[in-house]
């Protein structure tokens, strides 16, 4: 389809967002599935849900063996949660202990789980300082295990099979990163480089390996060995039911965060809402907001996480956003936040 593009930085989108004064309907354009509508409100924005669990399925459906490679209604929930727009059903309680744990008479260090890295919990949360946490070398490894899985030509055209009028959206992702490979690299690799010059990296001894229980075992040992050589207390933060059992059986303090069930929140901060967008381009590879894609992933993209690629379907659009970006540019040259 003939369309004019513009590669920007994630902040940037905001520019995109701003064009539409009376609000937004946010989509993925492969299935034509509304995700969410978007309204100024004097709080932020409101927000409303307009997807369901059957979109993503009836979606991922016409995909076949691939269907786990599609975007999926617990990718949809997992970018709620890592962006800040819903929180950890017991995340107050988790607050309320880590007080108690402060009356300590030693050091308390938290480790961190993987699946904490993939939810952005420490940075977008606040709830713990950075140099508070400890990242067992085991967890980096199980992210550097898929941070490179790429799309071949063949996988392309089984896609584009399942998809056919889709087939300019889909061909721009070939030799780009998968779906497991996005979410690693851009939120979970991010969250880990947030942390890691300021939190203890702990050394396992142990090489990860493709089965998670027994990574998640050293990580388990590698805790406990932490508690016996200093005069501290590790606890580890997971919300992984199968880690938390390894914790009781290992006799390691854990903390089992709850995932938020369906959270469906009417207000979110313009950061929030920008957050959140981001992440959604960059697991499903691919959004919509009125007729203009954002793509996470795009042929020519570089090293850089915090590009997307904007195609116009409305020239007129395009015309506008380009004259906005570039003045909100200068701006930022001369120092002056517009």
């Amino acid at each position: 389809m003939p369309a004019t593009s513009e590669v920007i930085e994630g902040r940037e989108l905001t520019v995109l967002a701003n064009l539409f004064a009376d609000g937004f309907t946010l989509s993925y354009p492969i299935y034509g599935t509304d995700i969410l509508s978007v309204r100024p409100s004097a709080e932020g924005y409101a927000i409303k849900v307009l997807c369901r669990y059957e979109d993503f399925f009836n979606g991922a459906e016409h995909f076949g063996e691939h269907a786990q490679e599609m975007p999926l209604f617990t990718d949809f929930e997992e970018c709620l949660l890592a962006s800040g727009i819903t929180a950890y059903e017991n995340l107050d309680e988790f607050a309320t202990r880590a007080d108690l744990y402060r009356d300590l008479r030693k050091d308390v260090y938290y480790g961190i789980d993987t699946n904490l890295l993939y939810h952005r919990f420490v940075t977008v949360t606040g709830a713990l300082q950075p140099e508070e946490t400890i990242l067992v070398d085991v967890v980096r490894q199980e992210i550097e295990y898929v941070l490179n899985h790429k799309y071949s030509a063949r996988l392309i055209g089984e896609l584009v099979a399942g998809a056919p009028e889709k087939e300019w959206i889909i061909a721009e992702f070939e030799n780009r990163r998968k779906k497991k490979s996005r979410k690693a690299a851009y939120r979970a690799m991010a969250e880990y480089r947030a942390l890691r010059d300021r939190a203890i990296l702990l050394d396992s001894g142990q090489k990860a390996t493709h089965a998670t229980r027994e990574n998640d075992q050293f990580i388990v040992r590698a805790l406990r060995q932490f508690e016996e050589e200093r005069f501290s207390l590790p606890v580890l933060l997971t919300a992984d039911a199968a880690m938390a059992d390894l914790c009781d059986a290992g006799g390691l303090e854990y903390f089992l965060f709850r995932a938020p069930y369906h959270a469906r929140p009417g207000f979110v901060s313009p950061e929030a809402l920008l957050g959140f967008i981001a992440d959604l381009a960059v697991t499903f590879g691919v959004v919509e907001i009125e007729g203009t894609c954002i793509f996470s992933e795009y042929g020519g993209k570089g090293n850089d996480a915090d590009a997307f690629k904007l195609t116009f379907i409305d020239e007129d659009l395009h015309t506008e956003f380009a004259l906005d970006v570039d003045v909100c540019r200068h701006l930022l040259a001369l120092g002056i936040e517009r």
